[in-house]
């Protein structure tokens, strides 16, 4: 049961950083007026991929 919860966990946050990777994209292609959105997405991916790693150990 617990592996299973884990493995849902993993997908989730993988599906959620492939989303936040797709905000990135369209934002940095007018880093300008989205600059705020931009590093706040950035962040937000980087504690992602640290939750995704240290679910992953």
């Amino acid at each position: 049961m617990v592996i299973f919860v884990e493995e849902y966990e993993l997908e989730a946050l993988k599906k959620e950083i492939e989303d936040t990777r797709d905000l990135i994209n369209t934002y940095i292609e007018y880093p300008d007026i989205f600059k705020d959105e931009l590093e706040e997405s950035s962040h937000k991916i980087d504690d992602l991929i640290n939750e995704y790693i240290k679910l992953k150990k």
